[in-house]
């Protein structure tokens, strides 16, 4: 049989964003379905997204000392890998597959170079010693600029099919990408409490009381509710597997306003499986009715 030739620049492309879907399959399968929901182009981009913010998140998340990096040279891992990543955004090539992924994605979609310098500057205050940013700062880093970028992502796929956001749609889109990104975090700030405090040392929720707590879901329910009152102007295609996505967070919310802080200190609260399955299945029923 005759050898299949491909274009090297395509093939090498198309192994690093495979190289992509792989990875995130493997670290987080309520993300993977709701990217299942995505159109196909669309799935790409945010798993090329993913992939990288997930990769920054195991160098400092302790992988790294696992697999004998000494804690002094996290932070200094990280910052290669920003090096990396910022260079594949000048030039379009790493030999990095998900930096190259990544880059195939932001040069497409417009991203503005600060907002993978702000993601890397909230990651490399999770290295060892390294000095916490206020919450905020935090959050805007590691949520808020992934929401922008996955915006981005869905404006570009919009315009190519001809049907552009104007102005004012990306402007709402942006600010509700934000919100559901600064969501989606603060679920994982209280889902992950114990693994954070305990495991790795951290304390993004110092002195979480109940009444704190409460505070925190009543601000997730208010982000989530700003987010879905701005996905009927997104593309039909993004808008199903967003909408999956702020449902499975929002049954993980409120799983989470029911469990006390000290169950909270010992367990890590999931939504089952089965749940899980019909949030998702009725996700594009519930995407096809936004207006």
């Amino acid at each position: 049989m005759a050898r299949i030739h491909h274009a090297p620049a395509a093939l090498y492309t198309q192994a690093s964003t495979s190289a992509a879907a792989s990875f995130i399959r493997h670290y987080s399968t309520s993300f993977y379905l709701a990217s299942e929901l995505l159109a196909p182009t669309v799935r790409l981009h945010i798993r090329n997204i993913y992939a990288l913010a997930r990769i920054a998140d195991e160098i400092v998340d302790g992988t790294a000392e696992a697999l004998s990096q000494p804690a002094c040279g996290v932070q200094k891992t990280l910052d290669d890998y920003e090096h990396t990543t910022l260079a594949a955004l000048d030039t379009g090539f790493s030999t990095d597959p998900i930096a190259h992924a990544f880059a195939l994605t932001a040069r497409w979609a417009g991203f503005d170079r600060a907002w993978t310098v702000d993601f890397f500057s909230s990651m490399r205050s999770d290295a060892p010693s390294a000095k916490s940013l206020p919450l905020r700062a935090y959050v805007h880093g590691s949520a808020g600029v992934i929401g922008w970028m996955c915006n981005a992502v869905f404006a570009a796929h919009a315009a190519e099919a001809g049907r552009p956001l104007t102005p004012e749609q990306r402007a709402e889109t942006d600010a509700g990408a934000y919100a559901l990104g600064s969501a989606f975090q603060k679920v994982n700030f209280l889902r992950d409490y114990q693994e954070d405090t305990v495991g790795l040392q951290r304390s993004y929720l110092p002195k979480l009381t109940e009444e704190s707590k409460a505070t925190l879901v009543a601000e997730i329910r208010e982000e989530l509710a700003q987010a879905y009152a701005t996905m009927h102007l997104l593309p039909l295609s993004a808008r199903v597997g967003v909408v999956g996505a702020h449902d499975l967070f929002a049954a993980l919310n409120e799983r989470l306003a029911r469990t006390s802080v000290e169950q909270l200190k010992t367990a890590r609260i999931q939504v089952p499986r089965a749940e899980k399955a019909r949030i998702i299945a009725r996700a594009l029923p519930r995407a096809a009715r936004l207006r």
